[in-house]
């Protein structure tokens, strides 16, 4: 039976956590929320009238260096291992009603962990508001790990992040040798666009590496 584990923090692998199967779901689902634009915005972007999130799913090597970037601007990492199922726009965009109360996800990325390429060690999970407004600011909504048999790792409840927090890395997978280890992350980062993201989690995972031995003494 499916099941599903809230907590504020985590980090276990895969199995521990009573995700078997070999597909995982980094998937979004939030109400469809107006905007009244006030002030100097960060940037100018067209349709600016709904909170507009995103998904990225980032691919590094050992030395953590980006090997992929799947994100609205592309939809597959080179190995078609992680595949994004597209992009939603305000939250309401795949359908006449608001899909929050309908028992889809709005964006969802599909990873394929048996497949994943074997230079890939990390995987990071990140979210960002494409119009620079806070996650706090949807009606409703939540970010959520599942796998393909519905049994969910974690849920991220948007209203109960930071009030200026318009990107998180919310969690990232690491490769073991019969397993991956998740950590749930709830990082707000400065970055104001996915690649940047990326880029700042690639130096936060360098700086959690260990030191040669022989190295700094």
């Amino acid at each position: 039976m499916p099941t599903t584990t809230s907590l504020p923090l985590l980090s276990d692998s895969l199995n521990g956590l009573g995700l078997t199967a070999d597909t995982l779901f980094f998937a979004l689902n939030y109400e469809f929320t107006k905007t009244e634009p006030k002030g100097m915005l960060k940037r100018f972007k067209e349709n600016q009238g709904a909170i507009d999130i995103d998904l990225a799913c980032v691919l590094y090597d050992d030395n953590c260096t980006i090997s992929d970037l799947v994100w609205f601007k592309q939809l597959r990492d080179k190995s078609e291992t992680v595949r994004h199922q597209g992009d939603s726009l305000d939250g309401k965009d795949r359908g006449e009603q608001a899909m929050y109360h309908a028992p889809l996800d709005q964006e969802q990325i599909r990873i394929y962990l048996d497949k994943i390429p074997a230079h890939i060690s990390h995987i990071a999970l990140i979210a960002s508001s494409y119009f620079g407004q806070p996650f706090k600011a949807v009606d409703n909504g939540e970010i959520h790990l599942s796998d393909d048999e519905g049994n969910r790792a974690f849920e991220v409840n948007l209203k109960q992040l930071p009030r200026d927090c318009s990107t998180i890395w919310v969690a990232s997978l690491r490769r073991e040798v019969d397993d991956w280890h998740l950590t749930l992350q709830n990082l707000p980062l400065p970055a104001d666009e996915l690649p940047k993201a990326a880029q700042e989690v690639a130096h936060e995972l360098a700086r959690a590496l260990p030191v040669p031995q022989g190295v700094g003494g």
